[in-house]
């Protein structure tokens, strides 16, 4: 950021690469500029604002540099202030150890759910079987969905069929996973950083106000089809394991 763009950094001698500094670099556990914080602690709302959109946009600089880039595309999106549902790649999703506990124990409900029903089926019957299920996902401070999202919500729609053939069980169809979070900010609220601290969100709530940033919904889904055969094991017992 060039700090002449405004008087108060020209004014408090605020050097671009080192002082104008709120945030420090949460990916690296560096923290802020004191010199910074004690001219930020002087400005007026619109000033403080000015100066944290700087900030906001180092930050996003530094995520780049640490790899993080769907965390910084979200925070861009934002400050970019469309407003707009950002679609998220599921594939980036299904990399994120969390996301993929969610649709495990998902899985593992509907399997459940199945060995029930395919224990009340005589030969040759058919049961449909369809539900839902919500999980919330919460990111760990640790990897990069936390950036990105924080806590969410994964909800998972189940259409089946389960046939009993002899002691086998054909259980067919598809799950849907619909993922879902609102990039929002709250008054009150902070979010950690690991080795620097809390940053708070009334600090972005300021940026909305007078930089026309603007919150928005992040939306994914993805299907899975499944055609598989279940043998019933000792005494009848069934084990359906979708994973």
């Amino acid at each position: 950021m060039n700090t002449s763009t405004f008087r108060f950094g020209e004014k408090n001698d605020l050097k671009p690469s080192k002082d104008n500094n709120l945030f420090g670099d949460p990916f690296w556990g560096e923290a802020g500029s004191m010199k910074s914080r004690s001219v930020y602690v002087q400005l007026n709302e619109k000033e403080k604002a000015l100066m944290l959109k700087a900030n906001y946009i180092q930050m996003i600089k530094k995520a780049r540099e640490r790899n993080y880039n769907m965390a910084a595309d979200c925070l861009q999106w934002w400050l970019d202030g469309t407003g707009f549902t950002k679609n998220i790649d599921f594939k980036w999703l299904r990399r994120q150890r969390e996301v993929m506990s969610a649709e495990d124990l998902n899985l593992k409900r509907f399997g459940e759910k199945l060995e029930e029903y395919g224990k009340t089926l005589e030969e040759g019957d058919t049961a449909k079987y369809d539900d839902h299920f919500e999980h919330q996902v919460r990111a760990g401070i640790f990897g990069e969905l936390y950036y990105a999202s924080g806590d969410s919500t994964l909800s998972s729609q189940c259409y089946f069929k389960i046939t009993k053939k002899g002691d086998n069980y054909i259980v067919t169809g598809i799950i849907k996973h619909f993922w879902s979070d609102r990039y929002d900010w709250h008054k009150g609220a902070s979010a950690y950083i690991p080795s620097f601290g809390n940053i708070g969100d009334s600090d972005a709530l300021l940026v909305e106000k007078y930089c026309g940033a603007k919150p928005f919904e992040m939306r994914a889904e993805w299907k899975q089809s499944f055609d598989k055969i279940f043998e019933s094991g000792f005494l009848g017992s069934l084990n359906i394991n979708l994973k």
